[in-house]
C-alpha cells in the first residue's frame, strides 16, 4: 500500500509540472477514483473503451480540446489509477460504472456533464444519458457500440474477416508465450491490427500509442458478463434530449448501422462520417478527425 501511494504521489508532482492535475474523488460506495485534469473552461469528461483500458489512450483528444475546455481524462472503476478498489460482479457492472460518472459529477459540482467516449467509451455515455438523461447536456461518442448487442455479431464477423492469416497465426504464438512486457504489447498488436483500415500504418500505430496504456482483464471479463445480461438501453435512452453526436469510421468494425440506431432513438443525433479509418479515426486519419472534432462540442460561450 505504501509504495501505491508512493507512485500515486510521484504521478501527482510529475504531472502538476506538464500542466496537468491528477484529482481523486469518493463513489458512493467509498472508494477512491482518479481521474487527470487539463486545460481551463466548460468541463469535458473523456471515457476509454475496452471496458479495461486505461484513459490516458485519449490524451491526444484532451490536448486538442484544452485551450477551450477543461478536460477530465476519468479512469473507470479497476483501470488506470482507479485501481485500488474492490472488484467483483457487485462493483463493475453497468448500474455502478453510471453511478461513478453521477458521483464524478457532484464531486465537479456541474449541474450536467458533457461526455466524450470511445467505443466502449460511447457505451457508457449511453448507459449514462439513460439512468440520468436530465444531468446530461451532450455526448460525443465515436466508433461507439450501439443501444444493444444486435451489433455484436457483425462486429466479430469483421474482426475474423480483417485478421490477416499471418496475423492470426502471430496472434496464436504470442498468446501461448509466457507473460511479459513484450509478449503483452505483441498480443495486442496482432489483436488489434483488424481494427485498422490500413494494417500497416495500424503496425506502427500500435507500437508507438498503445505501448503506455493499460489493461485491466478482469474489469473486462466482470463488465462483459454483466453488459451480455443487462445491457440493453432503448427503453430508456429515448428519454436524453440532450445533444448527441457521433463520429462513425467508414471502415470501422463496428457496423454503420449502429449510429442510425442511435439516430432513430435520438432523432437530434447529428452523425459525422471519417473516411478511410477504422476503430480509432483521431489515430489513423488525425487531419479529418480534427477538422471536425472541435467543432461537436457546444462552444464556451453557448454553454454559458
Amino acid at each position: 500500500m505504501k509504495s501505491i501511494r508512493l507512485i500515486i504521489g510521484l504521478m501527482l508532482i510529475a504531472c502538476s509540472v506538464n500542466g496537468q492535475q491528477v484529482r481523486f474523488f469518493k463513489t458512493s460506495d467509498g472508494e477512491s477514483l482518479f481521474y487527470t485534469r487539463i486545460g481551463h473552461g466548460p468541463t469535458v469528461i473523456f471515457l476509454c473503451g475496452g471496458p479495461g483500458y486505461s484513459v490516458n489512450f485519449l490524451q491526444q483528444l484532451a490536448d486538442s480540446l484544452s485551450s477551450d475546455f477543461e478536460c477530465i481524462l476519468f479512469d473507470q472503476r479497476g483501470t488506470g489509477l482507479s485501481t485500488t478498489v474492490k472488484l467483483d460482479s457487485t462493483t463493475i457492472n453497468l448500474v455502478v460504472a453510471a453511478r461513478d460518472l453521477e458521483d464524478l459529477r457532484i464531486h465537479l459540482g456541474q449541474k450536467q456533464l458533457i461526455l466524450c467516449g470511445i467505443s466502449w467509451g460511447g457505451g457508457l455515455a449511453q448507459i449514462y444519458a439513460s439512468y440520468y438523461p436530465e444531468n446530461l447536456k451532450e455526448m460525443v461518442l465515436i466508433s461507439t457500440m450501439g443501444p444493444d448487442l444486435t451489433f455484436l455479431q457483425t462486429f466479430e464477423d469483421n474482426i475474423r474477416m480483417r485478421r490477416y492469416p499471418n496475423e492470426k497465426d502471430s496472434l496464436l504464438f504470442w498468446n501461448s508465450q509466457s507473460d511479459s512486457k513484450d509478449a503483452d504489447l505483441k498480443r495486442l498488436l496482432f489483436y488489434q491490427l483488424p481494427y485498422f483500415f490500413d494494417h500497416n500504418a495500424g503496425y506502427k500505430i500500435i507500437l508507438k500509442d498503445f505501448a503506455n496504456i493499460s489493461y485491466n482483464p478482469q474489469v473486462g471479463d466482470l463488465m462483459w458478463k454483466d453488459i451480455s445480461k443487462n445491457y440493453d438501453l432503448k427503453s430508456r435512452l429515448i428519454n436524453y434530449k440532450g445533444i448527441c453526436v457521433i463520429f462513425k469510421s467508414r471502415q470501422d468494425i463496428v457496423p454503420e448501422s449502429v449510429a442510425y440506431e442511435i439516430k432513430e432513438l435520438l432523432p437530434q443525433t447529428k452523425i459525422i462520417t471519417i473516411e478511410r479509418s477504422g476503430h480509432y479515426p483521431h489515430l489513423e486519419n488525425p487531419n479529418s478527425f480534427y477538422l471536425n472534432f472541435k467543432k461537436a462540442f457546444l462552444t464556451p460561450e453557448q454553454i454559458r
